[in-house]
């Protein structure tokens, strides 16, 4: 099981540019640098810092809880005998708590950390003067990951560490499994969701066969320090930063969606610049017809997009533009959605792919 990617993919239902650190490895910091696995996102560390980078951190008190569809989570008060002490309090517990999730199926998730801070790069263009830009190149080289035409997508930079002060990641290798965390009140509930506490557990119980990681990772201690659970990744395609790399891109594309069921002709022209000069494209579309406009270098910028909805008065008309698309798609793919019966009302929307 890939957790870490399955992991990545439930973060992004919410945070669209970040990996997943399922393992919790604690070398995950801000000017790392390394390459990332497009497969898993497992980042494997070559230079601990870049040259000349300033890293700044912002307070996140939030509480992060992740979960597959199919896991149920309960809380119930429990019993202790008092032979157990709360590290944070020093008081023997008598009164405690239980948090358990029952997973249903194999690879499903449990995900709860209190987040204390965020770090990040302040300035990432440092990333592309020359005397920085020919660093990461010869890093590169070191493993393999560099030509003469540049850098290889997939190696690069850390730009920014979600920290927690302590949680947890759990996921099931058995259908029909379940895991389990006891202790006091206050630190099994710091545990999960404080940003500043340090939350604690007595003991865990499992039935059948999880993937655990635990921060802190003993019973009965307190965290030693924030541990990184997710991060954002700037790569690069030769000399070109690709700020939040995400995936390989060999291109950038724009799909035309006249959906199913519109009946308006759309007289579509598309724009954008590009190191040899610009560049300009023009169709048309009638109901239900879609068509996709791709190979645009990854290098083009103002991307402009114009819509038009043909009417007998009056035409629809509707303009998108993106000055710097590589930064602002992250998946290198856009769509452009339009609905519209004709002679009512007409709908053109900018969807991320």
């Amino acid at each position: 099981m890939n957790w870490n990617r399955s992991f990545t993919d439930l973060i992004r239902n919410g945070r669209a540019a970040y990996w997943g650190n399922w393992t919790l490895d604690q070398k995950m910091k801000v000017g790392s640098v390394g390459f990332v696995s497009p497969d898993n996102g497992d980042f494997t560390l070559v230079q601990e810092q870049a040259p000349g980078l300033t890293v700044s951190t912002r307070n996140a008190p939030n509480q992060w809880k992740l979960s597959s569809s199919n896991v149920k989570r309960t809380q119930s008060s429990v019993s202790l005998d008092g032979s157990a002490t709360d590290p944070e309090t020093g008081t023997k517990i008598t009164a405690g708590t239980e948090v358990k999730w029952d997973f249903a199926s194999s690879g499903s998730i449990a995900s709860e950390f209190g987040i204390a801070s965020e770090s990040y790069l302040a300035d990432l263009t440092v990333l592309t003067q020359a005397q920085t830009l020919q660093w990461l190149k010869d890093q590169a080289s070191r493993v393999s990951m560099a030509s003469s035409n540049g850098i290889a997508q997939g190696f690069g930079v850390i730009t920014s560490v979600i920290y927690a002060t302590s949680g947890l990641n759990v996921g099931s290798q058995d259908n029909s499994s379940s895991f389990s965390v006891t202790g006091s009140v206050g630190g099994v509930q710091d545990l999960l969701a404080s940003a500043d506490a340090k939350g604690s557990y007595v003991s865990t119980n499992q039935t059948k066969s999880v993937d655990q990681h635990l921060w802190p990772d003993k019973a009965s201690t307190l965290a030693s320090q924030p541990i990184p659970i997710a991060y954002t990744f700037a790569s690069f395609d030769g000399d070109l930063l690709i700020p939040n790399w995400i995936t390989r891109l060999g291109g950038l594309q724009i799909l035309f969606n006249n959906k199913p069921g519109c009946t308006y002709i759309t007289d579509i022209t598309l724009d954008y610049d590009t190191p040899t000069g610009k560049q300009h494209q023009s169709f048309s579309l009638s109901g239900g017809l879609s068509k996709t406009v791709g190979n645009i270098p990854l290098n083009a910028t103002n991307i402009t997009a114009q819509v038009k909805f043909k009417g007998v008065m009056n035409s629809d008309n509707y303009s998108f533009s993106w000055p710097s698309p590589l930064g602002q798609w992250l998946t290198g793919s856009r769509e452009i959605q339009m609905t519209g019966v004709w002679p009512g009302k007409t709908s053109a929307q900018d969807l991320q792919r």
